[in-house]
């Protein structure tokens, strides 16, 4: 079991709610940060109307969002963590800006970097149209403190 945050639809409230999730770890010990790719993992949790509730509450997974860190195990490979939206597109039940969703997503991701990862640059891979628009936040998140938050969602 390993824990990570997740970006997750507030039902309703017209909030995103940036969550402690615990997610079973099939490979810890990958040398990888499983903790950041779980950022976008499917998140259907347990519900008392399984007919109602059972769409992904994830908005990074819903979105199209990952992200993608160097192996941490091999010593002789630089250093590298890496957002990828060339997938992004908005979900048809709408409700966020799509810059609160990416900025929450960079939140989670600021709350779950391991210290070896805490102050190396986030690299992004995007297509021609989601470029112009995350490039500005990537920037801004890269010089931010990571010891502070990024992005608090509104009440």
């Amino acid at each position: 079991m390993t824990s990570t945050f997740q970006p997750l639809d507030g039902l309703g409230s017209g909030r995103i709610v940036i969550a402690a999730v615990t997610c079973h770890d099939w490979y810890a010990h990958s040398g990888q940060a499983t903790e950041v790719s779980l950022i976008t993992a499917v998140n259907v949790p347990p519900t008392n109307n399984c007919q109602q509730a059972n769409r992904d509450l994830n908005l990074a997974s819903v979105c199209g969002v990952t992200f993608s860190t160097s192996d941490l195990g091999a010593f002789q490979a630089p250093l590298e963590l890496t957002m990828d939206v060339t997938r992004f597109a908005l979900p048809e039940r709408g409700g966020h800006a799509k810059e609160d969703i990416i900025r929450a997503s960079l939140e989670c991701l600021r709350r779950c970097l391991p210290e070896k990862l805490r102050q190396t640059p986030l690299k992004l891979k995007a297509g021609d149209e989601q470029k112009s628009w995350v490039e500005k936040i990537i920037t801004e998140f890269n010089s931010h403190d990571r010891s502070q938050a990024f992005y608090t969602p509104p009440p």
